[in-house]
């Protein structure tokens, strides 16, 4: 292992006061990229590419580092697009070659430092540059260039909502939350006062990790878990971090639980927990769900696409692919 900064040099973007941010693109300009937690949500508009000094305007398959934000900090990318980034957002080049998969995977890398920083302890500077990283990929990396499919996130669409209607290729019918789950609150325990047990029950919490579980903790004799095979979704903290939880469970606060009216397969599960979270930009810190959740519009349960349905099974098989070629 060695450190970030002997792989990369780290450069500092461009605060918003020193450019000129407009709402949508033209001729002439490159999207200016923000903190965020995923991809999708970096681009904070565009600005004119000949108003910005050439030193902060970065080429296609550039890594950059989120360095601020509690929900989006030290969350790393590789852009598919020229690009210019705010004073939040570190830029990583290289100091020998990469391929492309070895930015990827340097980027995946980095992201998995999160749980070191905090909105108190962010990972500007030295912390940045210190951040332990692999001195050279796994031999797999390699192998992977020729599975990397081509990015999805389109810089032309990605506004195109405000603006544009969905082209549905299906009748999508939407209902309100409620109508096919029941909202219960859940057991509403403090981790801190119970006793943890690596052995024990899961405990899931606010947190957007781990598919929600803080802890594994012994078992109350007085209070029974929640029974799995239900959706646990965060009214606080991590707003609308929706997961499926298999196992029974203990919960922590402001977390709801969603037990299916009517049978579902885990396929449709976990397509109902994508829909609910991709409803997070709605909300934020100070602006939670827990009064809007049951009356959250989601896809009506004749309108599940035809895909969900052995979507596990087809990533799987992908996934034993890779590790095949791995080997």
């Amino acid at each position: 292992m060695v450190r970030l900064d002997q792989l990369f040099d780290v450069k500092n973007g461009i605060a918003s006061s020193h450019v000129v941010v407009l709402g949508k693109p033209k001729a002439g300009t490159i999207p200016y990229v923000r903190p965020a937690k995923n991809q999708q949500r970096t681009i904070a508009g565009w600005v004119e590419k000949n108003t910005v000094p050439a030193r902060h305007c970065h080429p296609k398959h550039t890594i950059f580092v989120s360095t601020n934000g509690e929900g989006s900090h030290t969350y790393a990318y590789v852009s598919d697009f020229e690009f210019v980034a705010n004073s939040d957002v570190s830029i990583l080049l290289p100091k020998q070659k990469m391929t492309l998969a070895e930015k990827i995977f340097y980027a995946k890398a980095i992201s998995l430092n999160r749980s070191k920083f905090s909105y108190g302890r962010k990972p500007k500077g030295e912390r940045l540059k210190s951040i332990k990283l692999p001195d050279h990929p796994p031999a797999w990396v390699a192998h992977t260039v020729h599975h990397i499919k081509p990015f999805s996130f389109s810089v032309s669409t990605s506004f195109a909502r405000k603006k544009t209607k969905l082209n549905k290729p299906i009748d999508l019918k939407t209902v309100p939350l409620i109508d096919l789950f029941e909202v219960q609150y859940g057991t509403d325990l403090g981790l801190i006062y119970l006793i943890k047990n690596p052995q024990g029950i899961n405990f899931v919490a606010r947190t957007s990790q781990n598919n929600g579980v803080a802890a594994r903790v012994q078992r109350l004799y007085d209070v029974e878990p929640t029974e799995g095979m239900v959706l646990t979704v965060a009214g606080g903290g991590s707003v609308l971090e929706t997961f499926l939880q298999i196992d029974p469970f203990y919960s922590g606060h402001d977390l709801f639980v969603l037990k299916p009216k009517c049978p579902m397969t885990i396929d449709e599960m976990l397509y109902y927990a994508t829909c609910i979270k991709a409803n997070q930009y709605k909300y934020s810190y100070g602006r939670q769900a827990n009064k809007t959740l049951r009356e959250l519009p989601i896809p009506a349960y004749e309108s599940i696409p035809q895909w969900v349905y052995g979507a596990i099974k087809r990533a799987a098989t992908d996934f034993t692919h890779l590790l095949q070629i791995a080997e």
